[in-house]
């Protein structure tokens, strides 16, 4: 997700005129983001689906790779897509119950025009391997859970209790943050105003 951009040290500094469309940019893209925030948090008052604040919003979105439950070893990169980034435990009762929601989230969305461009992955909380194991075995959860065996993964993300859930834009940003239990109604209306919002 990280991205280099190079300057060459011999070339001449613009004058500061020519420097204000980058401003105008940056503060555009940062209107568009506590703009998304407000709309968002309007749409949805109240729990379920309650955005909350998070220092990430408009940043790069920290590291996150790890071991999955199924085997093999993820790393987050969502260049070109949104993804979802739900944090739970299996000892979470919101989390069970919002498991099904994220099922019937991605069963309607082939109905959307941003249908094939929206991912979930999951990361388990303050949890152990077998419950965690048993739990999405359980649950028939279908996409990919990294084990936060760690707790390093929710340390960067600023998560100690499930659940939350983190909307991360294609270009690898932050857009939003729901604390509590999701339903597939909120996530389809935030997915269409992150659409958009951003394309």
């Amino acid at each position: 997700m990280a991205v280099s951009v190079s300057k060459d040290a011999a070339g001449p500094s613009l004058p500061s005129k020519r420097r204000h469309p980058a401003r105008w940019v940056l503060g555009a893209v940062s209107l568009a983001i506590v703009a998304f925030a407000v709309a968002a948090a309007s749409a949805h008052p109240s729990s379920p689906n309650a955005v909350a604040p998070s220092p990430l919003v408009g940043k790069t979105a920290p590291a996150l790779s790890g071991r999955l439950l199924s085997g093999g070893s993820y790393r987050l990169d969502p260049t070109g897509e949104y993804m979802l980034v739900n944090f739970f435990a299996s000892w979470c009762t919101p989390c069970r119950a919002e498991t099904s929601a994220f099922e019937r989230f991605l069963a309607e969305a082939p109905a959307h025009p941003w249908g094939s461009s929206v991912h979930i992955v999951g990361v388990t909380v303050n949890d152990r391997t077998t419950s965690a194991q048993a739990f999405v075995k359980q649950l028939k959860v279908t996409w990919p859970v990294v084990f936060d065996g760690s707790g390093v993964v929710g340390l960067n993300w600023g998560v100690s209790n499930p659940p939350q859930t983190f909307l991360v834009a294609p270009d690898g940003k932050v857009v939003t943050r729901i604390v509590g239990q999701v339903t597939a109604p909120g996530l389809v209306a935030l997915m269409n105003l992150a659409w958009s919002t951003y394309g």
